[in-house]
């Protein structure tokens, strides 16, 4: 199982509630956290092989930038 750390744009409670369906409905993602108070605004979740270039579209579709660390 891989570890993923995404950095975003996100920026308040409301804008991770416009995501958590996105990893949710996401394929192989086993957990999932989202950390507004990091800098970089970090997504974290266990992959166990989720489509990670897929997600960060699904992502960017939504409004926000995303990208793998």
């Amino acid at each position: 199982m891989e570890q993923v750390k995404l950095k975003t744009d996100l920026s308040c409670p409301h804008c991770a509630m416009k995501v958590e369906p996105i990893l949710k409905e996401t394929k192989g993602i086993v957990n999932y956290s989202i950390d507004l108070a990091h800098p970089d605004k970090l997504v974290s979740f266990s992959s166990d092989g989720a489509d990670i270039d897929t997600l960060i579209t699904n992502i960017k579709k939504a409004g926000y930038i995303a990208e793998k660390l």
